[in-house]
């Protein structure tokens, strides 16, 4: 049976943020992911988790000013201290949330820069996130985003993903699979997901369009599930969506596929 993780960031958005660990506790789930927990005391977030027996899944590391648009800094030049800041931002708080996995935001090509053209940089800078969490069993992730909501992100294919992940060379660097993304990018979904199957440890769901539950849209999840299921899939499932009217309301769709937190 698949594994679910409540993104916090985005459900139970009826609950100040704190609070919402208590609320997802009594929905049933069993962990939860956030996107950026950097504006909260670690210590509280930490207490919060304890207090309702919660793993805390996966977060983000620091996107730089993300008020500026800024989605990571592993592939800005001149931004190498700021980068070093984050890492080391991301690794306290992981170690006081007991996080096992660190998703690594390869950030948005500078102007008229491609991919290739960031790459050096990119894994040199990946290699100097997988020497600092590596060390404490903590997995760096890396996640392709689709050109539709991030038109200049670094990585939108999963190839390209797993192109950088092949180069580094490293077991503790792996793919965070998120299908609403993905299906917005490159469809084919399950033939994907067996084709790069040895390299996903982490999958996150919404529905297309629109990002709420993931039983509304075009995506087939019942049949994903059951792939899920039939490869022997044991991490976490993270619902990164945005619930249409309450999230309460709007987790029968887990009940409906057996599935639970």
């Amino acid at each position: 049976m698949l594994k679910l993780s409540a993104n916090l960031t985005l459900m139970f958005a009826e609950s100040v943020f704190l609070d919402r660990f208590d609320a997802a506790a009594r929905a049933g789930f069993k962990a939860v992911e956030i996107m950026y927990p950097y504006e909260y005391a670690a210590g509280d977030i930490a207490a919060r988790l304890a207090s309702n027996g919660l793993t805390q899944s996966v977060i983000n590391l620091p996107p730089g000013d993300y008020a500026a648009g800024e989605r990571g800094l592993a592939g800005l030049p001149g931004r190498e201290a700021d980068y070093q800041q984050s890492l080391e931002l991301g690794l306290e708080y992981a170690l006081a949330l007991g996080c096992k996995r660190v998703h690594l935001l390869t950030g948005n090509l500078p102007s008229g820069a491609t991919l290739q053209d960031v790459r050096p940089q990119l894994i040199d800078n990946i290699g100097k996130a997988l020497q600092v969490f590596a060390p404490h069993g903590i997995g760096v992730l890396l996640e392709p985003l689709s050109k539709e909501i991030f038109p200049r992100y670094s990585l939108s294919t999963v190839a390209e993903a797993v192109s950088l992940i092949e180069e580094v060379g490293s077991p503790q660097l792996r793919v965070q699979l998120d299908i609403y993304h993905t299906q917005m990018e490159e469809g084919n979904l399950c033939a994907l997901i067996d084709r790069y199957y040895r390299y996903i440890d982490y999958i996150q769901i919404a529905g297309v369009p629109g990002r709420h539950e993931p039983d509304v849209g075009e995506i087939n999840y019942a049949f994903i599930f059951a792939l899920l299921e039939e490869k022997g899939f044991g991490g976490w499932v993270g619902c990164e969506y945005v619930p249409k009217a309450g999230t309460l309301a709007g987790l029968g769709w887990a009940r409906r596929f057996g599935i639970h937190g």
